[in-house]
């Protein structure tokens, strides 16, 4: 985390890593990628429960408890929670404006809960769409990162620096509505992703 930088909490999710597929575009991605994107990877509790807001939880407690709900080993279970820089507060918060209830993004970043100590991992760019978060992974949009930027995931399949994910988050957002870019009405941002321990 850099000392230039302010960020907030959104919240916290339990989610099993991803395996990136053995295919030619995910070649330069790592073989266990830690993401919070609702359509890559799974979550705990299992979706289903809480309509909207799942899989995210507002506190560490609750997202430790929900990895221990895990059938096998809960170590195997990242307990993560993602931040957003202070100029992506107001951008974020109007995403996840759904439903009845509020949405525990909303509810950490309207009390600006401080981002929690924990392993840094990197930073994804993430987007909302159909109630879901996706990352830039979903449209293989790395592949356009290393060639238009020189950008490569870290260790983590995430990006190294917030300014890299902004220059990735640029990219992805000017790529909207083409052919080989993402949906139209898809806002993108980066997001500082942290690692807590589940024990």
């Amino acid at each position: 985390m850099t000392s230039e930088e302010t960020y907030r909490l959104a919240a916290f999710v339990a989610a099993y890593p991803w395996t990136p597929p053995a295919e030619e575009w995910a070649g330069h991605l790592s073989s266990s990628v830690a993401t919070v994107s609702e359509c890559l990877t799974q979550f705990l509790p299992p979706k289903g429960k809480d309509g909207l807001t799942r899989p995210w939880l507002r506190t560490l407690s609750e997202a430790i408890a929900a990895a221990r709900q895990a059938p096998d080993d809960p170590e195997t279970i990242n307990v993560l929670a993602m931040s957003v820089p202070i100029s992506g507060v107001a951008e974020l918060m109007s995403m996840v404006e759904v439903g009845p209830d509020p949405h525990p993004i909303r509810s950490n970043l309207s009390e600006q809960v401080p981002t929690p100590a924990g392993t840094i991992l990197g930073f994804d760019v993430l987007g909302f769409s159909a109630w879901l978060f996706h990352s830039r992974l979903c449209y293989g949009l790395d592949e356009q990162a290393l060639e238009k930027l020189g950008i490569r995931p870290n260790e983590h399949g995430l990006l190294a620096s917030l300014d890299e994910a902004r220059q990735v988050a640029e990219l992805t957002n000017n790529k909207r509505g083409e052919h080989d870019g993402t949906p139209f009405d898809v806002d993108w941002l980066p997001a500082l992703i942290t690692q807590h321990n589940p024990a």
